[in-house]
């Protein structure tokens, strides 16, 4: 209680003495009126503040994310054929199907995709990112001309409606080989909910 009188005669001396250098005379009950405006407006303020993050720290209610692997070198891939990782490692929301390889996003919002797709010894293999039917990111690994590993990587930040699809594919210029051991992923997660 002490603390709280202290604190009000403060503040009533630092009103008195603005408003004594403006030329005014003031209240108590005028000038802590406008210390509660005050404290209503910073109150105001940490709301906004604490919604902003919300976004990025969320409740658990609104995520979504996924991390995937190839485990094993894939052979045999034809043109426009969709990449099976087929290890999850994180699939919070359950976005990701390691059946066909497709992420469908539970939530309508913005997300952020993130693949790489990694060649060894004398194969390269161009892929390419699809939203529905419609191709919306390219990366391409080249290790042709040479015995050693080459890797690309691409991202994308796509606004999907609650049932779109987003999947990894082969394009039309590839060895047919993609290497596996971990080396080829396929991640998103997202962003906000809209």
């Amino acid at each position: 209680m002490a603390f709280i009188l202290s604190l009000k005669l403060l503040i009533f001396l630092a009103c008195f003495l603005q408003f004594q250098v403006e030329g005014t005379n003031i209240t108590l009950d005028e000038c802590l009126a406008r210390f509660e405006k005050i404290e209503e407006r910073l109150q105001k303020l940490e709301s906004v503040k604490k919604d902003s993050k919300r976004f990025l720290l969320d409740d658990g209610v609104n995520t979504v994310a996924f991390y995937t692997q190839l485990s094993k070198d894939v052979g045999n891939i034809g043109n426009h054929q969709t990449i099976i990782f087929d290890i999850v490692t994180t699939n919070v929301g359950h976005g990701y199907n390691p059946v066909d390889g497709i992420f469908t996003a539970p939530l309508q919002g913005t997300y952020v995709f993130f693949w790489l797709n990694t060649n060894k010894d004398h194969s390269y293999m161009n892929t390419e990112l699809v939203k529905n039917s419609t191709v919306v990111g390219k990366s391409m690994s080249d290790a042709a001309d040479h015995a050693d590993y080459a890797a690309a990587s691409n991202s994308a930040v796509l606004q999907l409606k609650a049932g779109e699809e987003v999947w990894v594919r082969s394009g039309t210029w590839h060895s047919g080989t993609l290497a596996g051991d971990y080396y080829s992923t396929f991640s998103g997660w997202l962003l906000y909910v809209e």
